[in-house]
């Protein structure tokens, strides 16, 4: 009986050695070179750029002497004014070196010329108005008229005022608002055959004030001003009874 040998298994090569982050300890590729976890090189090594410490230096003292030289010339330019500011300003008024002032003339008071007699003043004396041998006739005393009474106010030159006795009654044909129209138509009331007047309303307080009224007649009694009232109705409609009254 043959014996069959079995071969030995094939070798397997090992791999590469398993990489790691060196910050967090993430497994990385073969060939990876940057940790896709925290972003750390794995493989790359970076170099810090040398030199770039020298152009700061350089531009730090640029702009140091530049302030320095802002410095000084604000400083040179303060030297410069303060001499002229204490240098003071000749006064406009005083008379230049070497000029010699105008003298003051001083006016010379007017004497008046003697044996000069001024001219008197003519006095104008009102002519006499009377003959002083003439004895004057005594001054005639204004008399002032007597006040008429309110209950005959007479508004008008031309037409009556109130005569009746305070509480009468009386037609009211129009109550104008001025003079001129009042006495228009009292013209035609006194043409038609009409007696009429024209009184101030503001003078009664039994009438409604500001207006000048045409009345006819003067009743003692309303009824007796309403009999009469019928005729005037004929020429003027709107006419109307009033009882006229101070009080």
């Amino acid at each position: 009986m043959s014996t069959m040998e079995t071969p030995p298994p094939e070798m397997t090569p090992p791999g590469p050695p398993e990489r790691r982050c060196p910050r967090c300890g993430s497994t990385l590729a073969p060939e990876q070179e940057w940790c896709l976890a925290c972003g750390a090189a794995a493989g790359t090594e970076v170099v810090e750029a040398s030199g770039w410490r020298v152009p700061i230096y350089l531009g730090g003292g640029l702009v140091a002497l530049a302030i320095l030289g802002v410095i000084l010339a604000i400083a040179a330019l303060s030297n410069r004014e303060e001499p002229t500011a204490g240098t003071p300003t000749p006064n406009a008024s005083a008379a230049p070196p070497g000029t010699t002032p105008a003298p003051t003339i001083t006016p010379i008071p007017s004497t008046p010329t003697p044996g000069v007699t001024p001219l008197p003043t003519e006095t104008v004396s009102p002519d006499p108005t009377t003959d002083p041998n003439i004895t004057p006739e005594p001054t005639e005393s204004a008399t002032p008229e007597p006040t008429p009474d309110d209950s005959s106010t007479d508004p008008s030159g031309t037409f009556g005022g109130w005569t009746g006795a305070d509480g009468d009654y009386t037609i009211i044909i129009e109550s104008a608002s001025s003079l001129s129209r009042a006495e228009k138509v009292a013209q035609q009331a006194q043409d038609k055959g009409l007696e009429v007047g024209i009184l101030d309303s503001d003078d009664f307080s039994s009438l409604n004030g500001g207006y000048q009224v045409v009345f006819s007649g003067t009743y003692s009694s309303k009824s007796e001003a309403e009999d009469a009232l019928e005729d005037v109705k004929s020429d003027y409609p709107d006419a109307y009874v009033r009882r006229i009254s101070n009080s």
